[in-house]
């Protein structure tokens, strides 16, 4: 049972790292499409107005002035685009809306991958198809079961000592008889 709960564990752990990393793919390499206000609903929050992908300016409510910049940016040359590219601070590129989804399906597969391997984890832990009062039984069995094998374990304890102290004693008369008595044996050398 204690592997299964390792594995439980473990497959818990991975769900929150598969979840974190979801989550920060999603919002990494989305296209920033505005989301649509449901008509229906008077209090809503407003629609924002078109986000330029990866803006870093902060959306908008639609209808409200959009703040100018003074000067239009200067044109991006050959070498100036791929510094763009390479500046770190510069959120990455959005994936393509087709690697976007084929990669949002991947990792809501991986997911759900995950969660069934949890809940089979989950299926083959000890007891988890007996209720309370079943678990209960059981364990006080297993614990009369212990008490058992424990006064099993002490009386072969006895028992070995027992035949050590034994051992001792014929171990000592073959001594003796090997080579004797010792006192006489130096004293005579």
């Amino acid at each position: 049972m204690a592997d299964i709960l390792t594995q439980l564990q473990t497959c818990l752990d991975q769900l929150a790292t598969q979840f974190y990393a979801t989550i920060g793919y999603l919002s990494t390499y989305h296209d920033n499409s505005p989301a649509t206000t449901p008509t229906n609903i008077p209090n809503a929050a407003p629609a924002l107005a078109k986000i330029p992908k990866n803006s870093t300016a902060p959306p908008v409510p639609a209808g409200a002035p959009v703040p100018s910049q003074s000067s239009p940016p200067p044109p991006q040359t050959q070498r100036g685009a791929s510094e763009a590219a390479a500046d770190p601070n510069l959120p990455p590129a959005p994936d393509s809306p087709r690697t976007f989804a084929s990669r949002q399906r991947e990792l809501a597969r991986d997911l759900i991958i995950k969660e069934q391997q949890i809940e089979y984890l989950i299926s083959v832990l000890p007891g988890i198809d007996s209720s309370e009062a079943e678990q209960e039984k059981r364990i006080r069995e297993l614990e009369a079961e212990l008490r058992g094998v424990e006064e099993e374990r002490e009386a072969k304890i006895r028992e070995l000592r027992t035949l050590g102290r034994t051992l001792e004693r014929v171990m000592g008369a073959v001594e003796t008889g090997i080579y004797g008595d010792r006192a006489v044996l130096e004293r005579d050398s």
